[in-house]
C-alpha cells in the first residue's frame, strides 16, 4: 500500500504514518534494550552465543503459541511468502545476532556496532538503485547526520587497530540487518506481521541450534548463575532472560514488522538508529555505564537527523507492494 510522508499537527501524528512511526521507535526502544539484558547474563557466565539462542528460541515458543491460538493464516503465508520467510529468520533474525556477536570477538564492540548500523545506508542504496526510487534531499542530510552522530555515540573516533575478520563479520551484520527491513517489506502484502515474526524466530531458532550443534558457535547457558545484575539488583538469569525473550525480542520485532508495513523500509531503518541511543540510556541506567558528553551530543544528533528523514518528503515516490525479489 502506498505511504505518504509524514504530517504532522501541533505535537499530533496523524495517520496510518503516525501509527507506524510509533511502532518504529518501540521497536528501536526495545531492540535497544537487548544489550543490558544480554549483557547481564554474559557477565553472569553464559556465552553471547547462548543470549543468542534463549532469546531467539523464546521468543518463537511465546510466537508459536499465539499464532496457534489466533490463527492469522499461516498457511496462507508460507505458501504465498515461503522464500521471504526463510530468508527473513535466516538474515534478518539469526544472521544479525550471529555476525554482531562474532565481530566482537576481533574489534571493539563501538565499532561492530557502527559496522551493523551501516544498514539502513543500504536500505538507502537498494531503494535507489534497485527500485528506482529518488530520496529527497532531506531525508539523505538527515541520514548523513544521524550517523555521524551515530559514530559519536559508539566512540569509533579512538584509533584502534581493526581485524579484517572483525570488519568482514561487522560488514556482514549491516548486510543481514538491512535484510531486516527489506524482507520485511517485500512480505507485507501477504504475511501478516505475527506470521512473519513467529515464523522468522522459528527458523532462526533452528539455524542457531543447527550451528551450535555443528560446533560453529560455542553455546554456554548457565542455569546455575547468580550475580545477574540490573540496575545493581541481583534479578537472577530467569527475570533478565524473560525480560530478553519477551520485551527485547517478542515485542520489538513484532512492532518492528508492523511499522515497516505502514511507512516502508527506508524510513523505518533510519528510525531503527534511535536502538543506539535507547542501548545508551539503558545501559547508563541498568548497568551503570554513564554516556560521555560527546555521546550524549552523538545521540542529540541521531534524533535530529532522524526527525529530518521523517519530515523529509519524497518528490514523487511512493512505496511499491512488493520489493523485487532479493
Amino acid at each position: 500500500m502506498p505511504v505518504g510522508p509524514a504530517w504532522f499537527a501541533p505535537g499530533v501524528l496523524v495517520g496510518r504514518t503516525g501509527v507506524g512511526l510509533g511502532l518504529a521507535v518501540l521497536s528501536a526502544v526495545t531492540f535497544g534494550l537487548s544489550g543490558p539484558f544480554a549483557k547481564a547474563l554474559t557477565e553472569a557466565g553464559w556465552s553471547a552465543n547462548g543470549a543468542v539462542l534463549v532469546r531467539i528460541a523464546g521468543a518463537a515458543v511465546i510466537l508459536l503459541v499465539i499464532l496457534a491460538v489466533t490463527r492469522p493464516g499461516v498457511v496462507a503465508a508460507v505458501r504465498a511468502d515461503g522464500p521471504a520467510l526463510v530468508l527473513y529468520g535466516v538474515l534478518a533474525v539469526a544472521g544479525v545476532q550471529v555476525t554482531f556477536f562474532n565481530a566482537l570477538v576481533y574489534v571493539p564492540v563501538a565499532v561492530a556496532l557502527l559496522l551493523e548500523f551501516l544498514g539502513p545506508v543500504l536500505v538507502l542504496g537498494w531503494v535507489w538503485l534497485v527500485r528506482r526510487q529518488r530520496l529527497g534531499g532531506r531525508t539523505l542530510f538527515g541520514a548523513a547526520v544521524a550517523l555521524f552522530g551515530l559514530s559519536l555515540v559508539v566512540g569509533v573516533w579512538t584509533g584502534v587497530e581493526l581485524r579484517w575478520e572483525g570488519i568482514a563479520w561487522g560488514l556482514a551484520a549491516a548486510v543481514c540487518q538491512a535484510s531486516y527491513f527489506l524482507v520485511a517489506d517485500r512480505a507485507r502484502s501477504a504475511t501478516p506481521p505475527l506470521v512473519l515474526a513467529g515464523v522468522g524466530m522459528t527458523v532462526g531458532a533452528v539455524v542457531v541450534v543447527a550451528l551450535g550443534v555443528a560446533g560453529v558457535l560455542p553455546i554456554v547457558i548457565d542455569t546455575a548463575a547468580t550475580g545477574v545484575y540490573l540496575a545493581g539488583v541481583d534479578v537472577g538469569w530467569p527475570v533478565a532472560a524473560t525480560l530478553l525473550v519477551v520485551v527485547a525480542s517478542v515485542i520489538a520485532y513484532l512492532a518492528g514488522v508492523a511499522a515497516i508495513a505502514r511507512i516502508g523500509a527506508p524510513r523505518g531503518s533510519l528510525v531503527a538508529l534511535l536502538e543506539v541511543v535507547a542501548s545508551a540510556v539503558a545501559s547508563w541506567l541498568l548497568l551503570g555505564q554513564v554516556p560521555t558528553p560527546v555521546q550524549i551530543v552523538g545521540g542529540a544528533l541521531i534524533l535530529g537527523g532522524v526527525a529530518l528523514t521523517i519530515t523529509g518528503r519524497r518528490r514523487g515516490a511512493t512505496e511499491p507492494e512488493v520489493l523485487p525479489a532479493a
